[in-house]
């Protein structure tokens, strides 16, 4: 059965941040009474410890909040839901500039300390559309997914021409500030790859699916006498900014560990 890259699956195991309920009963008294000045209307609210902040879940006038308070109680970052009136215009005009006609599935409200911005999200045709815009009407971040005709004939020559015919699964064009990047994921001779490659044809970051047989055989090496008892499970390669590393996922009893090699063996990282 061919393997999904591992990489993804490594990079969310790294990126797993710890998160503990906690009783609204057990929360510091000025965490408590903060947050009840602030939000008096506030209803349903949990709790969680999250890295030292108080993060709280609630619902006011039936839309969902988020927020999260230092152990001050000071008000570190907020979410709220919004109703589609409550955009502004500027947002929307910012929004038309880019996509003429859409019906608003989601809109958010995001502030952390002064800066202010809104989070909107659609669908056409099928494809997401998102987009990030600050109080201003300014454009943070467009991201949108893609019909395999809509991207550009140049970055599929260039995986094509450089690294085999590649049969598309997914993709998807953004835009932030200046750079404009997209993100094609597919397979080539059935191992699963996926390219960022920039508007000007630049590969910027490249993963792919590794069968056993193209590790190279200096890694095999340190596997078998470094992690004689683990069972290899996955193996990608990580080609970005120029380098190239080796993500290895090894599993014994119940336990994995992604090991990162160097292409010449030398070990980088283990987690």
């Amino acid at each position: 059965m061919k393997r999904t890259i591992g990489i993804i699956v490594c990079i969310l195991f790294l990126g797993h941040t710890y998160a503990q309920s906690i009783n609204q009963n057990n929360l510091p008294a000025v965490v408590l009474n903060s947050f009840q000045l602030k939000y008096p209307n506030a209803e349903n609210a949990s709790w969680k410890l999250v890295e030292g902040k108080y993060r709280a879940k609630f619902k006011i006038n039936d839309k969902y909040n988020e927020l999260d308070l230092d152990n001050r109680g000071n008000v570190l970052w907020f979410h709220q839901d919004l109703w589609g009136s409550e955009v502004p215009e500027s947002v929307l005009k910012t929004i038309k500039s880019k996509v003429q006609y859409f019906d608003l599935d989601d809109a958010d409200l995001i502030k952390e300390g002064s800066h202010v911005s809104y989070e909107i999200n659609f669908e056409i045709d099928g494809k997401d559309h998102d987009f990030w815009i600050d109080d201003k009407g300014k454009l943070l971040k467009y991201r949108k997914e893609l019909k395999d005709s809509e991207i550009p004939l140049t970055l599929i020559n260039k995986i094509n021409t450089t690294y085999g015919i590649l049969d598309i699964d997914h993709s998807k064009y953004i835009e932030e500030g200046r750079k404009i990047v997209y993100i094609i994921r597919g397979e080539i001779n059935d191992m699963d790859h996926i390219f960022s490659i920039d508007d000007k044809t630049t590969v910027l970051k490249h993963e792919q699916d590794l069968r056993d047989s193209e590790i190279p055989y200096n890694i095999i090496q340190i596997i078998n006498n470094t992690y004689r008892d683990y069972d290899l499970r996955d193996a990608d390669m990580l080609e970005e900014e120029g380098a190239i590393r080796y993500i290895i996922k090894m599993r014994k009893s119940k336990q994995n560990i992604y090991v990162t090699f160097s292409p010449d063996g030398k070990i980088l990282e283990t987690k």
